[in-house]
C-alpha cells in the first residue's frame, strides 16, 4: 500500500513538472531576438561567396558547414545518431551525380516524451544562371536565419530548465528547388513515426514587405491543412494580442481560396502534409525580386521579420502546450 502511495506521489509529482515546463510569461524570451545575428546569419548565407548555393555545388557545402557549425553552437543533438547531415543523391544532370544534404538537428524536451514538432526551411536557391548569381536572400536565406533565432530561444529555454515540453525537430532542407527532392527524401526516411509529429511549420521567403495583403508592411501570411486551420487562426490572433505583437496576419492568403490552396503546394510544408503530418507555412508572399537575381540582404525589412519572428516563436510556444 505505502509503495502504490509513493508511485502515485511521484506520478503525479512528474506530470506536474511536465506541465509546467514552459515558463507563463515568455517576453523574456521574445525580447532576445538578435537583429545583428539575423542580418549576419543571412547576408552571410545570401553572400556571392556562395554562388547562390544550388544543391550539389561547392556554395550549398559552405553553408551546409555554416548550418551544422550553428547547430552544435546552440546545443542541438543529431536527429540521426551520429550527425546531423542526411544525404540524398539528385537526378543526374549533364555534369555527372550530384548529392544534396539537409541539415537536421533536435532541441530535446526538458523531459522525457516522445512526440515532437517540426519547424523547417530550405536552404538552397537557384545558384549561377545566365553568368548571373542568384543569392536568393529572402528565398531562403531569411527563413533559414529566422529557423535558427527561433532555435536560439529554444536552446536558451532548455540551458533554463523552462522547458521544451515536446522534442523540437528543426530541418533544413536543400533540393527545394528540385522539386522538393529533400523533404521527399527526409519524410521517405523518417527514424520516428509520424505519428509522434504533432505538427509542422515551415517557413519560406519571410523576409521582405513588398506584397501586403492590405494597407500596412507589417504583415505576414501563412497557409495551412484544413484539418488544422481553425486551431491555426485562432492561436495566432489570441499570441498577437496577448504579447502586443505589431503584426497584420492574413488568414486567407490576399482572400482567394484558389491561390491559397495553389500556394500548400508550393514548398516543403507540401511533402510533410502528404506524409501525413499536419503543417503549414509561414510566408510575406512572392515579390518582384522573387527568383531574379536582386534577391539580395538589402531588401530584407528587419524591424518586421524581428516581429514574424516574435510571433512564430510564440505560436510554436502554443503548439508545444497542447
Amino acid at each position: 500500500m505505502l509503495f502504490n502511495r509513493t508511485l502515485l506521489l511521484v506520478s503525479f509529482i512528474t506530470l506536474f513538472i511536465t506541465a509546467s515546463a514552459q515558463p507563463s510569461d515568455l517576453s523574456g524570451y521574445t525580447s532576445r531576438i538578435s537583429v545583428e545575428k539575423l542580418q549576419s546569419s543571412i547576408s552571410f548565407i545570401s553572400d556571392d561567396l556562395t554562388k547562390g548555393r544550388a544543391a550539389g555545388t561547392p556554395g550549398s557545402l559552405i553553408v551546409t558547414s555554416y548550418l551544422r557549425s550553428e547547430f552544435e553552437r546552440l546545443g542541438m543533438i543529431p536527429f540521426y545518431r551520429h550527425t546531423f547531415t542526411q544525404s540524398f543523391k539528385l537526378p543526374e544532370d549533364e555534369d555527372g551525380a550530384k548529392f544534396g544534404r539537409n541539415v537536421i538537428g533536435v532541441i530535446p524536451s526538458l523531459y522525457y516524451t516522445d512526440e515532437y514538432i517540426l519547424i523547417t526551411a530550405h536552404y538552397d536557391h537557384l545558384g549561377i544562371l545566365g553568368g548571373r548569381i542568384y543569392n536568393g536572400a529572402d528565398d531562403n536565406a531569411s527563413g533559414v536565419a529566422s529557423l535558427l533565432s527561433i532555435a536560439s530561444l529554444f536552446s536558451e529555454m532548455r540551458i533554463r530548465r523552462e522547458g521544451p515540453r515536446k522534442n523540437i525537430i528543426f530541418a533544413l532542407f536543400d533540393a527545394k528547388e528540385v522539386d522538393l527532392a529533400g523533404s521527399a527524401h527526409f519524410v521517405k526516411n523518417l527514424p520516428v513515426s509520424v505519428s509522434k509529429i504533432g505538427y509542422a511549420i515551415n517557413i519560406d521567403q519571410i523576409g521582405c514587405t513588398f506584397a501586403p495583403p492590405g494597407k500596412f508592411e507589417d504583415y505576414i501570411l501563412y497557409v495551412a491543412d484544413s484539418r488544422i486551420r481553425t486551431t491555426v487562426r485562432k492561436m495566432l490572433e489570441d499570441y498577437k494580442n496577448r504579447y502586443g505583437v505589431v503584426m497584420d496576419i492574413n488568414h486567407t492568403f490576399y482572400g482567394s481560396e484558389a491561390f491559397y490552396d495553389v500556394f500548400l503546394k508550393t514548398s516543403d510544408n507540401y511533402n510533410l502534409t502528404k506524409a501525413g503530418i499536419p503543417s503549414m507555412m509561414f510566408t510575406s508572399g512572392i515579390h518582384m525580386h522573387t527568383y531574379k537575381h536582386t534577391d539580395d540582404h538589402f531588401f530584407i525589412n528587419y524591424p518586421v521579420l524581428y516581429e514574424r519572428i516574435k510571433l512564430m516563436f510564440l505560436f510554436t510556444c502554443g503548439l508545444l502546450a497542447k
